[in-house]
């Protein structure tokens, strides 16, 4: 039985040659390895997409029309942007992604590298947009993710998006989160599933201290403020109105954000179910023809209307708030709504 060869060598070089096997791997030469290297097998293949960002620029700018913002939060916004003396258009003063901090804590947030350029673009357009609509009580910022991309997307001469060119939910959730490590932003609560709409619903977020120490701002009359705005705010009165707090007691930013926050949660959770019951009532009325439609959905209207308004509806005007409810379900009829 004849020996078999210790190594399947499929390359030339003369192995009984030391000399000239190790003079070849010095040299890095391929042809001198005894093993062919055998590459890790993976399913995982690049695609076709491109990876680069849909909006690799953004900006946002507080527009012309909106109301000044008044006190420290007009001072932090004063800091972040400035007008153009030549052209006199609003431009960055303070790019918010060079911050030291955001070097300095870099591993503490989970980060080996700097910011690549995209990311610089999107966080320098994100924290005017946070600022301007900071409420100067709960310093909580009034939109949500979804809307907070919608408004630092690119935008035509009508102030529709530009398709192809939006700033998507999911690039900036995940650039949130990270300044949540950072520390300068937080949660006004929880991620929560709904159930129901099997969505998340829509998370808040409010800019912290150390957020505010960024933007160089005065701590104590920042402070002072907020005590005042809370003390004026909407959920003290309504917790007064209750019974759960009295007119001398003060409320606290902490307990301000919770009740703001589920009462934003509420508002979600109420038009969802009113979206998904719609729906529901759109197909099964779909497959209905238009005088069947018609007729089910003023039978609808004369339930649901107060007995007054009720009581003085006339079958024209019945039918003309039941076309236009039809439509509102995205039903397709024939006749154009009535106005």
């Amino acid at each position: 039985m004849s020996e078999q060869p210790l190594h399947n060598h499929k390359f030339h070089p003369d192995i009984d040659d030391p000399d000239r096997f190790w003079q070849g791997l010095s040299e890095r030469c391929e042809e001198a390895f005894l093993v062919e290297p055998v590459r890790k097998k993976s399913l995982r293949r690049r695609g076709e997409h491109s990876t680069k960002a849909k909006c690799d620029r953004p900006a946002w700018f507080r527009p012309a029309h909106y109301k000044a913002l008044g006190g420290q939060l007009g001072h932090a916004y004063h800091r972040l942007v400035m007008k153009d003396p030549q052209t006199g258009q609003p431009r960055l003063r303070m790019h918010m992604s060079r911050h030291p901090l955001y070097v300095r804590e870099r591993e503490r947030a989970g980060r080996k590298y700097a910011f690549r350029p995209e990311k610089q673009y999107l966080l320098d357009a994100l924290w005017p947009a946070l600022v301007s609509f900071c409420d100067a009580g709960k310093h909580s910022v009034g939109m949500c993710v979804s809307r907070l991309a919608f408004e630092i997307s690119s935008k035509d001469e009508k102030g529709q998006l530009i398709a192809g060119q939006e700033v998507t939910v999911s690039r900036l959730s995940r650039l949130i989160d990270e300044q949540i490590r950072f520390g300068v932003l937080a949660i006004s609560e929880e991620k929560t599933w709904d159930r129901e709409s099997r969505t998340w619903f829509p998370k808040y977020v409010w800019i912290t201290a150390l957020g505010f120490s960024m933007l160089g701002v005065d701590l104590v009359k920042l402070e002072a403020q907020q005590q005042k705005k809370l003390r004026e705010s909407e959920e003290r009165r309504r917790l007064i109105a209750e019974g759960v707090m009295s007119e001398h007691d003060e409320l606290s930013p902490h307990a301000a954000r919770q009740r703001w926050a589920a009462q934003k949660r509420a508002e979600a959770m109420k038009f969802r179910r009113q979206r998904g019951a719609d729906r529901k009532r759109a197909n099964r009325l779909a497959r209905l023809p238009r005088d069947s439609q018609v007729y089910e959905m003023s039978q609808f209207l004369l339930k649901t209307m107060a007995p007054d308004e009720a009581y003085w509806c006339t079958p024209q005007r019945l039918e003309q708030l039941a076309i236009q409810r039809l439509y509102q379900l995205e039903l397709a009829l024939a006749s154009p709504p009535p106005h």
